[in-house]
């Protein structure tokens, strides 16, 4: 069985393509797919919701979608890749993982996570030096592996192979016995916002999107996805800037110390943003604060936790406690084979039904599944759509 982690937003070709190679490469008939919600690990809303992205996936080769948590999800790689490999490996039935990256082999990975995981002294001494010197986390973190290593990492500075090593680090610490792969990333950069061919990233097709480039996309999402959004209003898709009012008044209306609880506010970020509060927009406000300190990513990540109240807290017991349930947001009728496996062999409550969550979860299980329950509700806010839209939502099922 096989593993694919991943955010969708949206699915394309390449997405597509990942998922037949992986299933080749790992001889996997089957493919359960653990997706981010309706916010991603950039700290921005997903331009489709995660039901019609979940839909997606179905009709383009995955067999079951779980969800990735929200505290996972909007967290740095190395928690979002921890809250994801842990739900693989708490299926009890996935032998293995297939992650696209920039290298496509494990060699270059594997020296880099021994270091990672293992955090010796000289490691430590020279990322503290960086980071005294002013550098982002990501950027000293890179300094300090080239120099405990004595030689040049420049493949740690694309986001696909640090991904990589952080599931190859959450493989380590969970004593996992799934089984590792990667394969290279077809044509498409990353961060590529030109489309040219059949394959492009998920970052230009959005641009695209909100540029109305309809017949751009067109060739490069497959055809079942593409009539799926091709008739979506522009103002229908939510960016982090249709939120600005809600983080006004919450930064208007808290105390600093508030502030300086939530997940990503670190080092004197809380009175930047406070300090820059009457910013026409949320991008304004980052552009006003960004500088070699902060990253734009975890800038917008801070604000976002702002907005959807994630704390320390919250990310701190899950990094020690891990999932304490696994949520389906769809599958395939041929495939409830395996939803029923996985129903019977997880080794924590598994929820296809939100009616009955209460039943299957303790208080903390509860507490975790309601922040997702907000989190939609806050998403669907700028359409001006009722409250417990996650209710209305049943399970995706092609």
């Amino acid at each position: 069985m096989l593993g694919i982690i991943t955010e969708y937003n949206p699915f394309h070709n390449g997405h597509k393509l990942h998922i037949e190679k992986s299933k080749q490469k790992t001889n996997s008939k089957y493919c359960i797919v653990v997706m981010s919600g309706n916010f991603s690990q950039r700290g921005e809303p997903t331009i489709f919701d995660k039901y019609l992205r979940t839909k997606m996936a179905l009709l383009n080769g995955a067999d079951i979608v779980l969800e990735l948590p929200l505290t996972f999800a909007t967290a740095s790689a190395e928690l979002f890749a921890l809250g994801a490999i842990d739900i693989l490996n708490k299926t009890s039935i996935i032998n293995n993982i297939c992650f696209g990256s920039e290298e496509g082999t494990l060699e270059n990975f594997l020296e880099v996570t021994n270091i990672l995981y293992n955090e010796p002294d000289n490691f430590k001494k020279n990322l503290y030096s960086f980071l005294n010197e002013g550098l982002s986390f990501p950027k000293a973190r890179i300094n300090a592996l080239e120099k405990t290593l004595n030689k040049s990492l420049t493949f740690l500075n694309e986001p696909n192979n640090i991904l990589s090593i952080e599931y190859l680090k959450a493989l380590k610490r969970l004593n996992s016995k799934i089984i590792p792969k990667t394969i290279k990333r077809e044509k498409a950069n990353f961060h590529s916002n030109s489309i040219t061919g059949n394959i492009a990233s998920a970052t230009a097709i959005r641009q695209a999107f909100f540029e109305n480039n309809l017949d751009n996309i067109e060739d490069v999402m497959p055809k079942n996805c593409f009539k799926l959004i091709e008739n979506i209003p522009k103002n229908n898709i939510p960016t982090l800037d249709n939120y600005t009012n809600i983080l006004k008044y919450i930064l208007k209306t808290n105390s600093i110390d508030y502030i300086k609880n939530i997940a990503d506010i670190t080092e004197g970020i809380e009175n930047k943003i406070i300090e820059n509060v009457n910013s026409p927009s949320i991008t304004d406000l980052i552009k006003n604060i960004k500088s070699k300190r902060y990253t734009y990513t975890k800038l917008q990540r801070s604000v976002l936790h702002i907005i959807l109240n994630i704390t320390k807290e919250d990310q701190g017991y899950l990094k020690e406690n891990l999932n304490p349930y696994i949520r389906v947001l769809g599958f395939k009728k041929e495939s409830s084979n395996i939803l029923k496996d996985l129903t019977e062999k997880a080794q924590v409550p598994v929820i296809t039904n939100l009616k009955n969550a209460h039943k299957q979860l303790n208080n903390i299980g509860m507490y975790y599944l309601n922040k997702e329950i907000k989190s939609t509700d806050i998403y669907y806010l700028f359409q001006n759509k009722n409250n417990n839209e996650e209710y209305k939502k049943p399970l995706v099922i092609i």
